[in-house]
């Protein structure tokens, strides 16, 4: 089965994070639900800020959970001036999100490292590229994929309206998987499993983003920091979004290689 979740907070929240991210067996202090009654006690937290006086260099907050290792990351694009068919580019309403993980490193994600090497190698930088020492550089990176994230035409009380969002392009990613474990459903092959190796193994078979910034916030405009898009995968919209003909042929091959017949019953997206 493919399942997929809208939702995320921010790395600050790292002891809720890292809770509901690992299992106890597999790291020990992980994956312990802890709901606090009552106030005990006070201590002083390094780092926290009040008032005007951010702290040097800026502390950058991914997303969690889309910054776990174990899922995959589904950033958001759109059509530029919104017509289907012209190029796309990172979505423009909201900011897609991605970055570099404090929590995880990519000792759990290797199958991104080439990606994430020639990125850091070569990239843009603008007025909004973040100082290099706030990129944890050997940090997970986010998103792996984008799809559109704009421009969904729903019917809420009998009227049409246009929505979007990463919670709308990481459903529409997770549907496409569904339909690649049917395939492989038919030929009697097992499903994909865990997906992210197979995604960085077939960057051909993604639309390479070349437009748009993810310095946006949530209805307020520019923000100070965030990526641009650029060759190859980035920290906006990742390794692009998917030509799905590409993506099937390579999802039957794969299995007749066995490169990616994963015990993994389960593919999960996160925005």
């Amino acid at each position: 089965f493919t399942t997929t979740s809208a939702w995320s907070c921010c790395e600050r929240a790292q002891d809720y994070a890292k809770a509901f991210t690992f299992l106890p067996s597999v790291r020990p202090g992980y994956g312990s639900c802890i709901i606090w009654r009552s106030v005990t006690g006070k201590k002083v937290q390094i780092g926290a800020i009040s008032g005007n006086n951010p702290p040097s260099p800026p502390k950058l907050y991914p997303s969690w959970p889309a910054s776990s290792p174990w899922v995959t990351a589904v950033g958001a694009t759109k059509f530029v001036d919104e017509k289907v068919g012209n190029a796309e580019m990172a979505s423009s309403q909201f900011g897609s999100g991605g970055g570099f993980s404090t929590m995880f490193s990519q000792t759990d994600a290797s199958w991104q490292v080439e990606a994430v090497r020639a990125y850091r190698s070569s990239h843009p930088k603008d007025r909004h590229f973040p100082p290099e020492e706030s990129i944890p550089w050997n940090g997970r990176a986010t998103p792996d994929v984008s799809a559109l994230g704009e421009g969904y035409q729903v019917v809420i009380g009998g009227r049409v309206s246009s929505v979007g969002g990463t919670s709308a392009s990481a459903p529409a990613f997770a549907a496409m998987i569904s339909l690649l474990n049917d395939a492989r459903f038919q030929r009697g092959m097992k499903p994909l499993g865990f997906l992210n190796p197979f995604l960085y193994q077939h960057p051909n078979a993604f639309t390479d983003v070349l437009l748009g910034t993810n310095a946006i916030g949530r209805g307020t405009g520019e923000i100070p920091f965030g990526f641009n898009c650029t060759f190859g995968w980035d920290p906006a919209t990742g390794l692009g979004t998917p030509k799905f003909d590409l993506l099937l042929d390579a999802a039957i091959e794969s299995c007749n290689s066995k490169l990616y017949c994963s015990p993994w019953y389960k593919t999960v997206a996160y925005k």
